[in-house]
C-alpha cells in the first residue's frame, strides 16, 4: 500500500499489488504534500493543502482525524518523526516551522527559528521536510534557495545550511504561492575508510541533484541529467540506488555508490597531489 496527493484536491490510497485504487479523500483545495507515518504505530495520514490547516486522514475510518491550524497560509510540507510515532513537522508558505504532538490537545510543541526576535526557519515558503532516521535532525528545504538542518532539541538556530539555489537566483518572498514541493532522500554512504551521512536535495532553480553531507553541509557532488526542476528523490537502500524525478517528465536511475566512490576518489587524489613536494623548486 501507499498513497499518493495531487493538486486535484484528492489524497489517495493504492494497493501496490492490485495497482488499483484503494480509497481516497478529498481535501477541497490542492494538496502539495503528504505522509504516512514510517512506524506503523498508527492508521494517519498527514497532508499539507491550500489551507492553513495539516489534515489527519484516518486509513481506518476513511474521515478526517484531526485538523491542526499550522499556518498563516497554505501548508506546504510534512514529514512525521521515524522514533515518535506522534510527532509531527510541518513547514508552510509563511516560512515557519512547527513541531506537533497530535496527542496533545494543544498539539504545537515549538517553532524552529529564534523566537524572541520573530524570526522564521526560512525567508519564504518551505516547501520540503526530512527527519534523519534517529529522529533528532530535521532538514527544511525552502524556497529561499537554502536548505538547513535542525536539531529537534535546541530548535532555536539551524546546525547547517546549504544553499540550493543559483547564485543569481531571487527568492521567493513567504506571500508567494508556488507549488514546486520536492521530496529530499537521505542514508548512509561508506567510501572505505569513514562513514557519512548523505543528503540528496532536489533544486528546483537548477535541474540538480545536490549530494551533500548533512553533519558538515559541505556539497559532495551536483547530479545532472534532469532538463526542468527535480522535484523528487528515493533512496533504494539495499541496491545503493538513487532514483529521482522532475519536471521534465523524467526518471533517472543513479549507481550511488560508483558516484560516491569517484568522487571520494578524486576528493583524495586531490589531496595526495596537494601534499606531494613540487619538484621544480
Amino acid at each position: 500500500m501507499f498513497s499518493t496527493a495531487s493538486l486535484d484536491h484528492t489524497v489517495k490510497i493504492w494497493d501496490a499489488h492490485a495497482m488499483t485504487e484503494a480509497s481516497q479523500f478529498d481535501l477541497e483545495c490542492r494538496v502539495f504534500s503528504q505522509k504516512m507515518s514510517p512506524t506503523g504505530a498508527h492508521a494517519l495520514i498527514a497532508a499539507g493543502c491550500e489551507s492553513p490547516y495539516i489534515r489527519l486522514c484516518d486509513l481506518r475510518s476513511g474521515a478526517f482525524a484531526q485538523s491542526l491550524l499550522a499556518h498563516e497560509s497554505a501548508s506546504m510540507a510534512v514529514d512525521w518523526s521515524p522514533v515518535d510515532a506522534y510527532m509531527l513537522a510541518s513547514g508552510g508558505t509563511d516560512g515557519r516551522l512547527q513541531l506537533w504532538d497530535i496527542r496533545q490537545a494543544g498539539s504545537h510543541v515549538c517553532d524552529f527559528g529564534n523566537s524572541e526576535s520573530n524570526t522564521c526557519a526560512h525567508d519564504g515558503s518551505i516547501n520540503g521536510l526530512l527527519f534523519t532516521d534517529d529522529g533528532q535532525r530535521l532538514v527544511s528545504a525552502g524556497l529561499d534557495h537554502c536548505a538547513r538542518v535542525w536539531n529537534t532539541a535546541s530548535p532555536q538556530t539551524p546546525t547547517v545550511e546549504i544553499q540550493t539555489g543559483a547564485e543569481n537566483d531571487k527568492p521567493r518572498t513567504s506571500t508567494t504561492l508556488s507549488t514546486k514541493t520536492v521530496e529530499m532522500a537521505l542514508t548512509t554512504a561508506t567510501d572505505g575508510t569513514t562513514s557519512t551521512k548523505v543528503l540528496f536535495i532536489p533544486s528546483t532553480s537548477t535541474c540538480e541533484v545536490l549530494v551533500v553531507d548533512v553533519c558538515t553541509g559541505e556539497v559532495i557532488t551536483r547530479l545532472d541529467a534532469h532538463f526542468a526542476s527535480v522535484t523528487c528523490a528515493a533512496w533504494r537502500p539495499s541496491f545503493g540506488e538513487l532514483y529521482t524525478g522532475g519536471a521534465d517528465s523524467n526518471v533517472v536511475a543513479w549507481s550511488m555508490r560508483e558516484v560516491l566512490d569517484s568522487t571520494q576518489a578524486a576528493l583524495r587524489t586531490d589531496a595526495w597531489s596537494d601534499s606531494e613536494p613540487d619538484d621544480n623548486v
